[in-house]
């Protein structure tokens, strides 16, 4: 069963999650409530929770910055407005903490890893268009702890790879997922100020989502041509895979991928 977390003073809330029945028929706990900063504290420390709603309350929301420093693992899902929306997010993070949790693997459980893996799985959606609205951008974007805001411009590349290309038929049939993983070796997920997000749409091509880690600074768009330009040049020459550059361009924000990017 897992064991979740609302922190909230508003009565409105907590009387809508004592509504709620059900929990353990879709595999949780009674949720635990908590109304201040410190009783969330003291709760994570008696209690292992897997996941946690926080209240956008100036009075509780403080306790984001603790989640930060030391949950930064932690799932985070919203509080919704309604029984039934709210009911919609819960099965969405039961789905997530079911693929976090999963015995798939002889490796050592490691929670960053697993999360981590579960973000590019989400990043890969958002950079092929499939996610159809701004507020389950946002939703989503929390719930997998992503560093990226909203509305920060950040750079899109977009690469292309020759169809049929012996390389991806015979050394690729697991599919686009082992691709990826090798690309992102390359380009990595950290350069020079910037986090890199690398998707294999098809098999024609692929996009590298370029975000600020210094907002104020940005990034510049021949610096980050530049860089893509050199990690292809890389890849052909140890993977002997050709990608061509096909535009890297300035892009307003991750909110822009549900309303204006590939939406023709």
């Amino acid at each position: 069963m897992y064991r979740l977390l609302i922190v909230t003073e508003n009565q409105n809330v907590i009387d809508m999650f004592a509504s709620m029945d059900g929990w353990e028929a879709i595999g949780f706990k009674t949720p635990r409530l908590r109304n201040s900063v410190d009783q969330a504290v003291e709760c994570m420390h008696k209690h292992a929770i897997d996941a946690i709603a926080v209240d956008q309350s100036p009075t509780v929301e403080g306790i984001n910055a603790y989640l930060d420093q030391y949950y930064p693992d932690m799932p985070i899902f919203p509080i919704e407005e309604t029984v039934e929306k709210q009911w919609e997010t819960v099965r969405d993070m039961s789905c997530l903490l079911s693929r976090l949790n999963a015995d798939d693997s002889n490796d050592i459980y490691d929670p960053a890893y697993r999360l981590a893996k579960q973000r590019d799985r989400w990043m890969k959606k958002l950079l092929s268009g499939m996610v159809p609205s701004v507020d389950e951008i946002g939703k989503q974007m929390r719930m997998y702890r992503c560093e990226e805001q909203m509305d920060v411009p950040c750079m899109l590349a977009r690469l292309s790879l020759q169809a049929g290309d012996s390389f991806l038929a015979e050394r690729w049939h697991y599919g686009s997922e082992r691709l990826e993983i090798a690309l992102r070796n390359f380009f990595g997920t950290r350069h020079d100020h910037m986090l890199l997000h690398v998707a294999v749409i098809s098999q024609e091509e692929v996009r590298v989502l370029c975000y600020p880690t210094e907002v104020s600074d940005g990034l510049s768009e021949n610096a980050t041509y530049d860089y893509i330009q050199e990690t292809v040049d890389q890849i052909d020459h140890y993977l002997g895979l050709p990608m061509k550059v096909l535009d890297v361009r300035r892009v307003s924000g991750i909110r822009t991928f549900a309303t204006e990017l590939y939406q023709d």
